[in-house]
């Protein structure tokens, strides 16, 4: 059994922070049944393409099934409506205000179904000054300060490079979302979740704003380094770089002792943390005087066993190579087979009891519309209605 068999999840999110927490609750087993626009989804047009479908919108809409539903018709609203009826939970992430303007807001749908779990994300929260503002991934990561502490020490600013923002606030819905069905346990009452992309971005700032409320000191781009702590950085090997990561004295130590430099451990300048990152720069010269000794491989090989926490730098094929337990194949129809992310988490221990056949990441993303007879079917439709939605535009 799935962990979520059973579940029914009207997904009408687009592009990425409503759509990727509906992809885990459909790993997890839930019927997870996407809403698309007429001739399909925005992300849809995304690349790169393969078989002409687009790799953006097949990985974040596996294992969903697909029905096109025309909102600003009343035919289109009124099978909305009726999916809603039967539903566990709503996701979608349009600005506020839009579901409502349409006749499928919360106040509307929780008069046709109390038990609903309706869950949103928004830009800058629905509440604020910032309500009505648009909002993508990129422009959160600016308005959230996200950007300003990115990128080299003294260089201009960077964006993270890849949609953090819309990830992180996809994943606090699915917590909330999550965590409602567990109340509506207790006291059959759905209820309405929101998340904010603009808080969500606050949140995985947690070192800069909490360095910022205690010292008064505006964080800015650390690089590689790790503003507090010491040594916790890449550093020059013979071919490349090596990332180190010592998160505290004893595994400072360790490291030391591995490099055949255990006198450094009673070095005054680098004895605890506080003085490793006063005097970072030193302890860097000291380390890429040995490390530039050896490749990046040949150290990692020599260290890692020693219990030394380091490691390359990968690109996403070198991830693919040496850590392929993480990804599944997925093989869609016209764009054929692909290795995609997994699933995070596991269920039952080392044993997995619970994982394998019960969390699903390998089905592939629908076509535009490709249940949606089924669908209409399911939800008492007969055969002549379908035809008539179809060819009135409602579907």
């Amino acid at each position: 059994m799935k962990i979520l068999e059973g579940l029914r999840v009207i997904d009408a999110g687009q592009f990425n922070a409503g759509p990727i927490a509906s992809l885990y609750l459909a790993g997890y087993g839930a019927d997870v049944v996407k809403i698309e626009r007429p001739g399909g989804e925005d992300s849809r047009a995304i690349g790169p393409f393969r078989g002409g479908e687009s790799s953006y919108f097949m990985s974040l809409n596996r294992g969903k099934r697909s029905i096109t539903v025309n909102l600003k018709s009343p035919g289109g609203c009124e099978v909305f409506k009726r999916l809603a009826r039967g539903a566990d939970v709503l996701i979608e992430n349009y600005m506020p205000g839009v579901m409502d303007r349409l006749g499928v807001g919360w106040e509307a749908l929780h008069a046709e179904n109390p038990r609903l779990i309706y869950g949103a994300v928004s830009g800058f929260g629905t509440g604020g000054a910032g309500a009505a503002r648009p909002a993508f991934d990129s422009l959160l990561q600016a308005a959230g300060g996200l950007i300003s502490v990115t990128g080299p020490v003294g260089g201009p600013p960077v964006r993270a490079g890849v949609s953090i923002v819309d990830i992180t606030s996809g994943l606090f819905l699915l917590s909330g979302i999550l965590s409602a069905l567990w109340r509506r346990e207790r006291t059959g009452e759905g209820c309405r979740v929101d998340a904010s992309m603009l808080a969500s971005t606050v949140n995985i700032m947690e070192n800069p704003v909490a360095r910022h409320s205690f010292t008064g000191e505006v964080p800015g781009p650390e690089g590689l380094s790790h503003p507090v702590v010491s040594p916790f950085s890449g550093y020059r090997t013979r071919d490349g770089l090596i990332f180190v990561a010592i998160s505290n004295t004893n595994r400072y130590r360790v490291l030391v002792e591995a490099l055949g430099r255990g006198g450094l451990a009673a070095d005054p300048r680098f004895a605890e943390n506080r003085e490793r990152v006063e005097n970072d720069g030193a302890l860097r010269e000291v380390l890429e005087e040995i490390l530039k000794e050896r490749t990046t491989a040949e150290w990692e090989a020599f260290l890692i066993p020693k219990g030394v926490t380091v490691s390359a730098i990968n690109d996403v094929a070198q991830v693919k190579e040496q850590f392929p337990e993480v990804f599944v194949e997925v093989d869609h129809p016209a764009a054929g087979p692909a290795l995609l992310p997994g699933s995070p988490v596991a269920f039952g221990g080392p044993t997995r009891a619970f994982g394998g056949d019960e969390l699903d990441f390998s089905r592939p993303a629908p076509s535009a519309g490709q249940h949606t007879g089924e669908i209409l079917a399911e939800l008492g439709y007969p055969p002549d209605e379908i035809e008539e939605l179809g060819e009135s535009g409602a579907v």
